[in-house]
């Protein structure tokens, strides 16, 4: 995807221009054992990705469509990611606009076969936020995708059920410890605002207390105006923020433009829409990243 971010500002900012590129690559294997006892289940990116991998743990054959490294807001599936879907069981993916190509999927005859699970329908979202799929940067609303694509993979593979239920309140268990930890370790900061790359958080914000402003809309592909800067970097001075956010499979420049037209420092707070590929080789886990969230959160609200 390219984007172009025109910057007028007094100062002598001219242009700050910034491309991500979605190499087109077949789904990446969680599993390579063909036994073909295990269900094959494909989900759309990471976070479900990462669900699916612990719920189906040895039973279940995982892989995932957007590549490792990729941002996944406009990606669309390769054929050879197509041809890999033909011979799966599940399709996982998230829904709330997150995946536009999924419709067209539903509706063919090709894959009249497969079972699509979208694992965010059992989530209450109200009007307001209808376009907004970052559900999964909550983990209260992790929690319910995760008993969604469970209850996909005992009907899927009821053989395996008792299994699958198992691996999947061990999960649950983990995300319940993390909202704990998050809450406690949000309750005592003496700052409740930050401005993040993109409006990723809102879920987020709203279940810990968090106001945020960001630099783009949903998708961080989102043109920003010359007076969206402005009105940005005037709130930034004005509630006296000292830290802006970046993300690691977006480019910085914007942000870096931004940080010092305000004298602020750039910290990355990850939306967990995907990973690097040096980070899934160490097998970085979705607790991982939320821990990092929680550190770099923790030293812009100034908690204690």
């Amino acid at each position: 995807m390219r984007r172009s971010i025109i910057v007028g500002l007094v100062v002598a900012t001219i242009l700050c221009g910034f491309a991500l590129v979605s190499r087109q690559i077949t789904p990446t294997q969680a599993q390579t054992d063909s036994n073909t006892n295990k269900i094959k289940v494909i989900t759309s990116f990471y976070p479900l990705y990462e669900f699916s991998k612990n719920i189906g743990g040895t039973r279940a054959e995982i892989s995932v469509f957007t590549p490792f490294g990729v941002e996944p807001h406009d990606w669309e599936p390769t054929a050879g990611n197509l041809i890999a879907l033909t011979k799966s069981n599940l399709f996982v993916y998230n829904g709330v606009g997150m995946e536009p190509f999924v419709n067209k999927l539903v509706d063919s005859q090709e894959y009249s076969h497969i079972m699509f699970v979208q694992a965010s329908s059992q989530i209450k979202i109200g009007e307001s936020s209808k376009a907004d799929p970052h559900v999964w940067l909550d983990p209260v609303f992790a929690k319910s995708e995760v008993n969604v694509i469970k209850n996909a993979m005992q009907k899927a593979d009821p053989a395996n059920a008792n299994y699958y239920e198992n691996n999947t309140n061990n999960y649950l268990q983990k995300l319940d410890e993390l909202d704990s930890k998050i809450k406690s370790e949000l309750s005592n900061c003496k700052k409740d605002k930050i401005v993040t790359f993109h409006n990723a958080f809102a879920y987020f914000g709203k279940r810990y207390g968090i106001k945020i402003n960001s630099l783009s809309g949903i998708a961080p592909e989102s043109e920003i105006t010359a007076n969206d800067l402005k009105n940005l970097i005037n709130y930034i001075k004005t509630e006296q923020i000292k830290v802006i956010f970046a993300e690691e499979l977006i480019d910085p420049k914007l942000a870096e433009v931004l940080a010092e037209e305000t004298g602020t420092k750039i910290l990355t707070l990850s939306p967990l829409e995907g990973i690097s590929k040096s980070e899934q080789a160490k097998n970085t886990s979705y607790f991982d990243k939320m821990q990092e969230n929680l550190a770099s959160l923790k030293e812009a609200l100034e908690c204690t």
